[in-house]
């Protein structure tokens, strides 16, 4: 790792730490001033907003990491660039007029809240696909100052009595601002005027972005599915709290990964193969740092939260023992989604069914902690399979569409002439 890209990556981190902590703070205010009602409301409206914004934008933010890796500034994307944002201000906008069904009151202040909940949440869902075209880039600067001028707003303003509605959408608009102003600065992707014909398109590339996202973030979080069907509502909150250190810092191989795909790729089209044992290394070493931390962190986390450390303690122990997989597995898919973008949904999908397997078999356990072993052995049966996809020659470019395969989807899979890009034929990674 170079100078330049620890220098990336830390601030990355760091501005991403500082987010998450501004999050918190903000939620504690909503409760202090609308009492448990609010944070009730400001859960299911985000959670509303996240899923409508992923489904409206078809897996444009994800693919957008890729194609700035590719420095793609073709005409076609650019479209799809505006034709994303189009989507995007629609769907949010259904969303603001449908405010009192989607917070179930007519209560002013919840309203209110929930308003700018969605003008945030919009605002910040636009800004993904050109902050993720520059972190594929490898220019992450702007995105690194916008969100941390984002924190400082959304926990400022709600401290001087600017409305918790009007801060959060002050901060989503400033992620919004950081994403255009540093395209336009920086060389980047700027977006067109769509055509008719694009929104087929849009659909055809984006469809696999969208499945790689959703399945990265199933792999992840099925712990707390499972939970929530077999589980109390007491045994789901110390399961949240004895996996909180492992789940919340898997944003560094993460980012790691992604800031990593720019050189990835230039290497590769020159001959160079996947470093795909030393990547493991690299993720397991950092899983092991992370559960030595979250030994620390969890019995502190049990008691800020009220929790016997007894509950927590079982759940704890299943994440730290998974946590080498998990990284490695969160290190390895960002990448081998580039190497191979169907090779990598179909080790996503294997690992999913393995998941579903074991849970079903698993689902009169008593224990919550059985759940996170259940994730974690899906964990361990992507992660052998992105191995083999890594050190397999890729069957693709870095473009995909919708006909790109994933086991236990309705998805048909085709020959690499299929998977032309949108420009008339990928970049090929063969060696």
């Amino acid at each position: 790792m170079t100078p330049d890209f620890l220098k990336k990556a830390s601030g990355l981190w760091t501005a991403q730490l500082v987010h998450k902590a501004s999050i918190l703070g903000f939620s504690f205010l909503v409760g202090r001033s609308l009492d448990a009602a609010g944070v009730g409301v400001m859960a299911t409206v985000l959670a509303l907003c996240w899923i409508v914004g992923t489904i409206a934008g078809v897996g444009m933010p994800d693919r957008a990491v890729f194609r700035g890796a590719a420095e793609d500034l073709t005409a076609a994307h650019r479209r799809l660039y505006g034709l994303f944002l189009g989507t995007e201000i629609v769907a949010h906008s259904a969303l603001f007029l449908s405010v009192e069904i989607l917070c179930g009151t007519s209560d002013p202040a919840l309203v209110a809240l929930s308003q700018g909940l969605i003008v945030g949440a919009g605002a910040q869902s636009m800004s993904s696909l050109g902050l993720g075209w520059l972190r594929g880039a490898g220019r992450p600067r702007f995105e690194i100052v916008a969100t941390v001028v984002a924190a400082l707003v959304l926990v400022g303003g709600a401290i001087v009595g600017v409305p918790l509605g009007a801060s959060w959408a002050a901060s989503g608009c400033v992620m919004l601002a950081g994403s255009l102003a540093g395209n336009l600065v920086g060389d980047g992707i700027t977006p067109l005027v769509p055509k008719l014909s694009d929104g087929p398109q849009m659909v055809s590339v984006g469809t696999g972005y969208l499945l790689f996202g959703l399945g990265a973030w199933l792999l992840g979080n099925v712990d707390i599915l499972l939970a929530r069907l077999s589980h109390s509502q007491d045994a789901v909150g110390a399961l949240q709290v004895g996996t909180m250190p492992v789940r919340g810092l898997g944003l560094v191989p993460w980012v790691a990964a992604t800031l990593m795909l720019h050189g990835c790729r230039r290497d590769w089209s020159q001959g160079a193969s996947p470093r795909t044992w030393a990547w493991v290394r690299n993720g397991t070493a950092l899983g092991l740092l992370v559960a030595a931390l979250a030994w620390i962190a969890v019995p502190l986390l049990a008691r800020g939260h009220g929790i016997p450390v007894a509950a927590v303690e079982r759940s704890a122990w299943a994440s730290m023992i998974f946590a080498p997989v998990l990284y490695a597995t969160i290190l390895l898919m960002p990448l081998s989604a580039q190497w191979s973008m169907r090779g990598t949904l179909r080790a996503v999908g294997m690992g999913l069914i393995t998941q579903v397997g074991v849970g079903i078999s698993a689902s009169d356990q008593l224990d919550v902690s059985t759940v996170v072993v259940v994730a974690g052995l899906g964990q361990l049966v992507t992660l052998l399979w992105l191995v083999r996809t890594l050190n397999s020659s890729p069957h693709q470019g870095v473009e995909v569409n919708a006909s790109t395969a994933l086991p236990g989807v309705g998805l048909t899979s085709n020959s690499s002439s299929d998977l032309a890009s949108l420009e008339g034929g990928s970049v090929q990674v063969e060696e």
